[in-house]
């Protein structure tokens, strides 16, 4: 190194010494902003000065950025492992974040470069107090939590008990109706129903696959052309008759699978019921509005009861099958809410993981690569430095004497 290099290394120095001075006094004032920003300046000219990662450590824990504190001491410790200060910095970063137990083995590794030292003694001192102060809140947060809890569930026990102590007796009240229903009535008089004309494999899919079929035929009643008191017997044959009409195998019609699609279906036990509890409470709903209708006008005014009847039936099936899709689909629209929100959590994870990796590799290497002539890697930095070319001169080659040629100055070299 030689003089020019050497006295532009000490202005940087002091430059950056006049920097730390400043960002104390900033700190001093409880300017913290002001204090990091000096510190920073300082660090660009001297990247692994322990004292000044110490003072930013302390500018930022004071500024409540935890993280970054914590950050500048392990480069305090890893910059100077033997400074006891760098490992008081980092245990009371610790300490702020709620780290007792890593602060505590922080202090004792600082006592153990610098045994005696009263200041690491009264932290290890206060970070005891702290944890056990936070451990007591902690229990008695718990403790909370779980009186709320435990009086939700008593109000829910007791809440199911209620309903199920008024559901037992709604039970009751409907077994009595029974009783009375079945004492009351008179034996049912066996009806004989009229035989059902099938008609001809060609009709019975025009039928099935007519216009709004997928609507029409949500009746498995209608489709297997059945009331809806048939037996199970009924049931049978008329599917087995149907099957052997619009069943694939034996219909070359293309429309006979989805015509025995439409009606195969109707096998399942409680879909049936639900169907039969379906119809009748749309029946008994336009009863009870005809019977209002009766007060004001005369029979022969109203539309047809059976025209009714299976208007009111056919709509109650839409009704149930809209409310099905609905369900469906806002089931699907959950399902891809909480996938998005996975896959935004992740995003933000990776994000988050290469920000640090970003800061602590690049950032770190591009500060220690700057010069000591205050050459920054961010022009909006103004550092004062020495000027170009002060205290030097060009020397300049001197052209040797030439023979036979007299300088007819030469003798005024020796003059005083």
């Amino acid at each position: 190194m030689d003089q020019t290099e050497d006295d532009a290394l000490r202005a940087a120095l002091a430059q950056a010494e006049q920097f730390k001075n400043d960002g104390n006094a900033a700190l001093k004032e409880k300017n913290y902003a002001e204090a990091i920003r000096l510190y920073t300046c300082a660090l660009d000219l001297d990247p692994t000065n322990a004292i000044y990662l110490s003072n930013r450590s302390a500018a930022h824990l004071s500024n409540d950025s935890k993280t970054k504190a914590l950050r500048d001491a392990e480069a305090c410790i890893e910059s100077k492992p033997n400074w006891w200060k760098g490992y008081m910095r980092k245990g009371a970063a610790e300490h702020a974040l709620n780290r007792f137990d890593m602060a505590k083995q922080t202090y004792f590794r600082g006592l153990e470069k610098d045994p005696g030292n009263t200041s690491l003694q009264e932290a290890i001192e206060a970070v005891q107090v702290a944890h056990e102060a936070y451990s007591l809140q902690l229990k008695k947060e718990n403790a909370e939590k779980e009186a709320i809890r435990q009086a939700h569930e008593a109000e829910a026990k007791a809440k199911a008990d209620e309903e199920a102590l008024l559901a037992s007796f709604m039970d009751e009240v409907e077994a009595l109706e029974d009783q009375a229903n079945t004492v009351k009535k008179p034996e049912p008089v066996e009806r004989i129903k009229p035989p059902v004309d099938f008609g001809t494999p060609e009709g019975q899919i025009i039928r099935l696959l007519q216009p709004h079929f997928e609507w029409i035929n949500l009746n498995p009643f209608r489709v297997l052309m059945l009331d809806t008191d048939a037996t199970d017997e009924e049931i049978k044959q008329h599917y087995r008759k149907l099957s052997a009409m619009v069943h694939p195998d034996k219909n070359p019609d293309p429309r006979a699978r989805e015509a025995f699609e439409a009606h195969d279906q109707m096998t399942n036990e409680d879909r049936r019921k639900t169907c039969m509890r379906m119809i009748e409470n749309a029946i008994e709903a336009v009863a009870v509005e005809r019977k209002q209708k009766l007060k004001k006008f005369r029979v022969d005014q109203l539309p047809d009861i059976n025209d009714l009847n299976e208007k009111a039936v056919l709509k109650a099936f839409a009704d149930s099958e809209n409310r099905r899709r609905n369900v469906e689909a806002r089931e699907l629209k959950q399902r891809r809410r909480e996938v998005e929100q996975e896959e935004a959590e992740k995003e933000k994870v990776t994000s988050a993981y290469l920000h640090d990796k970003e800061w602590s590799q690049a950032e770190r290497r591009d500060k220690r690569m700057a010069n000591w002539l205050g050459v920054q890697s961010d022009p909006n930095k103004k550092v004062k430095t020495l000027p170009k070319n002060v205290g030097w001169q060009r020397e300049e080659k001197k052209e040797p004497k030439k023979h036979g040629v007299v300088d007819g100055n030469e003798y005024k070299k020796s003059w005083k």
